[in-house]
């Protein structure tokens, strides 16, 4: 009897629970996202120069292509899902 009460009001929390909304701040997103392509951009540059260090000028270019797809991708999400949401609710998120 005990387990049906809990899963009723687990239930309950979860219906709650807006997922439209931001989960991270802008600020902390922008942080992780520079954080995360300046570490792609070092490692697969490292990786192509610790294979064949005489082309460094191109690990550096792949680096920053690896690095900068994070950012297109980025962008292109907030792009794709301006689309579709409401003025009302661009408004409210700023």
């Amino acid at each position: 009897m005990s387990q049906k009460k809990k899963n009723t009001s687990t239930n309950a929390n979860n219906q709650n629970v807006d997922l439209s909304k931001p989960w991270i701040q802008k600020k902390t997103g922008f942080v992780l996202i520079t954080g995360l392509s300046v570490v792609l951009m070092i490692f697969i540059a490292a990786q192509m120069i610790i294979q064949n260090p005489q082309e460094w000028p191109k690990a550096l270019l792949w680096g920053f292509l690896f690095g900068a797809s994070i950012w297109v991708v980025f962008f292109g999400f907030n792009w794709f899902h301006s689309l579709f949401r409401s003025k009302q609710k661009q408004d409210d998120n700023k």
